[in-house]
């Protein structure tokens, strides 16, 4: 006899972008970008349990009270998505357990969305295939879909489906320095237009980089041997709003970070180590510098949303 379980708790994973191209803002409004996704090891926990006057939020853990637990809630968005689309109430209740910090380019928000469609999917025992679930999440945010399986996937643009890569057993060692002001998104992206708009090949350069984007061989080289590919173009534009990156990013070099770049729209710098040795000897170093308000490692690729525990 199989019996429905009445909570599951799932834990899901950071993100950076090794590589992130941008081209110019295009008619309808959005931008065509190339990025790598790969999920590392810092986690928010989502407990889902049963609840008829669902669905609720609450939200504990590292900078818990900036997160929304009204409607502009991802996970709560995630869970009506999800009811929609199989035809039921959404009768849950959500504890959310903040490890990602906030705005900072890491995709806390877009990972806790990925988990609640997968929970409520096992909790509800729904049966939606994976390949639904990351449509159901594109439509609540670009990155959500890559958190459903994580480790290292290609994003394409808007609306287009996110590419799985081949992984080795290569590491990855970061360091992550989280600068005490966060940054937005839309304005980092305004940014970016002006002073694109000075540039009247833009749209050829995009391409070109776009095409070396896709070509580099990302999970099967050993990270050091990628340093010249770790790009992101919004680091200009972010560090004209937000000077504070700029300092965030000598500071890893200076500290002796194999490569320093910010991740996503900002404003969390993330350096490269050798190793774990040399990601602990690096965070200690950068735990002394006054501009970051947090100092972590994390390590990568690791898997997306996972369930750690069912309880019937």
């Amino acid at each position: 006899m199989t019996i429905t379980p009445r909570s599951i708790s799932l834990q899901v994973p950071a993100k950076l972008n090794p590589q992130l191209r941008v081209g110019p803002l295009r008619e309808d409004g959005y931008h065509d970008i190339t990025l790598v996704y790969q999920a590392i090891s810092i986690y928010d926990t989502l407990h889902i349990s049963h609840n008829p006057a669902g669905p609720t939020i609450t939200v504990t853990g590292t900078e818990s009270e900036r997160i929304p637990t009204d409607g502009r809630n991802l996970v709560l968005r995630a869970a009506r998505a999800l009811a929609h689309h199989v035809g039921f109430e959404p009768h849950v209740h959500f504890d959310l357990i903040k490890a990602i910090p906030t705005q900072a380019g890491l995709g806390g928000g877009s990972a806790d969305a990925a988990a609640a469609l997968v929970g409520c999917n096992m909790l509800l025992e729904l049966n939606v295939c994976d390949d639904d679930l990351m449509a159901l999440g594109a439509n609540l945010g670009e990155d959500v879909p890559f958190f459903i399986k994580g480790m290292m996937a290609l994003g394409l643009g808007h609306k287009k489906p996110i590419v799985s890569l081949q992984t080795s057993n290569y590491t990855w060692n970061w360091v992550l320095g989280v600068p005490a002001a966060g940054l937005s998104t839309k304005s980092v992206f305004e940014r970016f237009d002006h002073i694109l708009a000075r540039s009247p090949s833009a749209g050829k350069v995009y391409l070109e980089n776009r095409q070396n984007c896709i070509e580099v061989p990302w999970g099967t080289h050993h990270p050091q041997h990628l340093i010249s590919q770790l790009v992101n173009d919004l680091e200009g534009p972010s560090t004209e709003l937000l000077p504070d990156i700029e300092i965030a990013l000598h500071a890893g070099k200076a500290a002796g970070a194999v490569a320093s770049l910010m991740s996503g729209s900002g404003s969390t710098c993330a350096f490269l180590a050798r190793d774990e040795t040399h990601a602990r000897s690096l965070m200690m170093e950068l735990q002394r510098e006054t501009v970051f308000k947090d100092v972590l490692m994390a390590s990568g690729p690791v898997e997306g949303a996972r369930v750690l525990q069912e309880m019937s």
